[in-house]
């Protein structure tokens, strides 16, 4: 019988094409937009650092030239700057610098203390304490170390930078620098850059994507027609083996297990057997007796499926099947309702007999090793086939174990009839017969 733990078989062709949609295609573009975004990303961060370190040089050069020209001239350091003219000196200088070599957007220089040596936009806040002296900018700035942000104003955009102010012999930060420069124009030739560099990729990958694509849709195609075709075999092949067989198969192969392998089970055993048919096709056309025939074996059929049964063999006029352990009264009820199925029809216009047994048999393949077959056998498989054998048209025997697993309702169904003795045996077996 079949096991609920086993592989179950599918039907259905395995969604190629759908899950390449759903995993690679749609996974592919969001995992290739964030690496997109990831390059992007990084790409301007080390462009921007870039920048930062050479906005950092041109600091250090702006303060060198001021140093040459105003401070050493006139023996001053941004500590020791006392006299107008100095100051007066100090700006020209940077002012001169700003707008001819550096094309700083605003420049802001402090002493070590804070106090505002060179205001670009005010002049008349130098000399004033800086209000962001303990700002983190300025204290970086204060311990040798740069820093930089970004800021954004009247829909452009800057970055500001603290600049320590090294004295040129003693190296020690004399002041700090805080400069603005204008990078609009720099991120916007930053993101026309990294589309351009980012075109020929993504071409590539849609070129890629889409004869994989193509390479799927006609894999998927193959696989849907071979299983399609493998399943209708499998149809036609359940017609002519048993179920049995077909799930033995199956979860021989997807298991890797032993096919066919012997098992001892308890079952019931069913028989069904047609009276009187050997005379009736030797006086009949043969495509009149198969026609007739497999009318019969179908209204059988339907009813032992519906009662959890399953057919092992069909065997010339007879039909041999097997039912679970504890399905007795299931055995019975179809054997009852095939003989009043049989009484009530129109279409059929033979009798059977039908023998009912329960004990323990061995389930497993005979044959040789190029042709098997997968069926029961067993000293209840014999005894099941005399019952039938000995049954009437119209009659169903079964033992008297089966008897006993039968519900009230059932055993009104059944007499006790005489012993049954088969041949080779000694001893009798209790049997029952019933009728509808």
């Amino acid at each position: 019988m079949s096991n609920p733990n086993k592989a179950v078989m599918n039907n259905k062709p395995f969604p190629l094409k759908r899950y390449y949609i759903l995993y690679a295609g749609i996974g592919g573009i969001v995992f290739y937009a964030m690496l997109f975004s990831f390059f992007i990303h990084a790409e301007r961060h080390a462009l921007h650092q870039q920048y930062i370190k050479n906005l950092v040089e041109k600091g250090s050069t702006f303060y060198r030239d001021v140093y040459r020209d105003v401070l050493e001239e006139n023996h001053s350091s941004f500590e020791t700057i006392k006299s107008d003219d100095v100051r007066h000196k100090l700006r020209d200088k940077m002012e001169e610098l700003i707008t001819t070599d550096f094309g700083f957007a605003k420049v802001n220089v402090f002493n070590r203390k804070g106090v505002i040596l060179y205001d670009y936009e005010n002049q008349t806040n130098e000399g004033d304490l800086y209000d962001d002296i303990g700002g983190e900018g300025f204290q970086l700035a204060l311990q040798g170390k740069t820093f930089s942000k970004q800021e954004e104003e009247d829909g452009k955009r800057f970055i500001e930078v603290y600049i320590p102010a090294f004295d040129l012999d003693t190296k020690q930060v004399v002041g700090v620098m805080e400069i603005y420069e204008d990078v609009t124009r720099f991120e916007d030739m930053v993101y026309e850059a990294l589309k351009e560099a980012l075109v020929i990729p993504t071409l590539i990958f849609l070129l890629f994507n889409i004869m994989l694509f193509w390479i799927v849709f006609k894999a998927d195609k193959v696989i849907t027609m071979n299983t399609c075709l493998l399943i209708k075999v499998r149809e036609h092949m359940e017609k002519y083996l048993s179920k049995s067989t077909t799930e033995a198969i199956y979860n021989s192969v997807t298991e890797e297990t032993e096919l066919f392998k012997g098992e001892i089970q308890d079952i019931v055993i069913f028989f069904s057997d047609i009276r009187g048919f050997t005379s009736y096709s030797e006086h009949e056309k043969p495509e009149v007796v198969v026609e007739n025939l497999n009318k019969l074996f179908e209204l059988q059929a339907d009813i032992i499926h519906k009662y959890d049964g399953v057919i092992d063999k069909f065997v010339g006029d007879e039909i041999m099947a097997m039912f679970p352990k504890d399905k007795s009264q299931y055995a019975v009820q179809a054997g009852l309702e095939i003989q009043q199925a049989i009484k009530d029809s129109q279409d059929v216009n033979f009798d059977v007999g039908v023998g009912v047994h329960y004990g323990e048999a061995l389930l497993g393949s005979i044959g040789t090793h190029d042709r098997r077959d997968y069926t029961v056998i067993g000293n209840i498989v014999n005894t099941g086939a005399r019952f039938c054998g000995a049954a009437k048209g119209g009659e169903v025997i079964i033992s008297d174990v089966v008897y006993q697993q039968l519900d009230k309702q059932y055993q009104k169904y059944f007499t006790l009839s005489e012993p049954l003795k088969l041949k080779g045996k000694q001893e009798t077996i209790v049997t029952y017969v019933g009728k509808v």
